[in-house]
């Protein structure tokens, strides 16, 4: 027998000039922005690291890393810490800098349309693109931007 969801629960996380959004579970917590610690040699999308629950993590701008412009500091910047989705790994968490906090959606066919975005060519860290209204975001490549972030991470350390 074969199932099929009808809707997943989401987040609507809004970066600086877009959305993101997540699969609900993908997010471990959304905590008030905190003074981060400065990595050297990374990119520019690592803007530094955390302590949370005993652990350090790093610190992401996903509009950079995702192809956009790297942000500068919203009116009340957040984070949300964000899950591993790759067995194994020794990265537990990273958190990504949102300019508010997330917003609960029920993701199914009837709320989701195409958006503007979808004629850009998006990096291979965007899945795809969607909107609610006029509002779009970027639903990312979870996979593929843990990898990136865990390289980063290793250089810096």
């Amino acid at each position: 027998m074969s199932a099929t969801a009808e809707s997943v629960r989401s987040l609507w996380i809004p970066l600086e000039g877009i959305n993101l959004m997540l699969p609900n579970v993908a997010v471990a917590e959304v905590i008030n922005y905190q003074p981060l610690e400065l990595v050297d040699n990374g990119p520019d999308w690592l803007l530094g690291a955390l302590r949370w629950r005993e652990l350090e993590m790093p610190v992401i701008a996903l509009e950079s890393i995702c192809g956009f412009d790297l942000p500068g500091r919203g009116k009340t910047p957040r984070l949300s810490v964000v899950n591993s989705v790759l067995a194994g790994s020794d990265l537990p968490f990273y958190a990504i800098v949102t300019t508010g906090i997330p917003r609960l959606v029920m993701a199914d066919e009837d709320a989701l349309g195409g958006s503007e975005l979808a004629g850009r060519e998006l990096p291979e860290t965007v899945a795809d693109v969607v909107s609610i209204g006029s509002e779009s975001a970027l639903i990312p490549n979870l996979e593929l931007i843990q990898k990136l972030v865990e390289k980063a991470w290793q250089s810096c350390r």
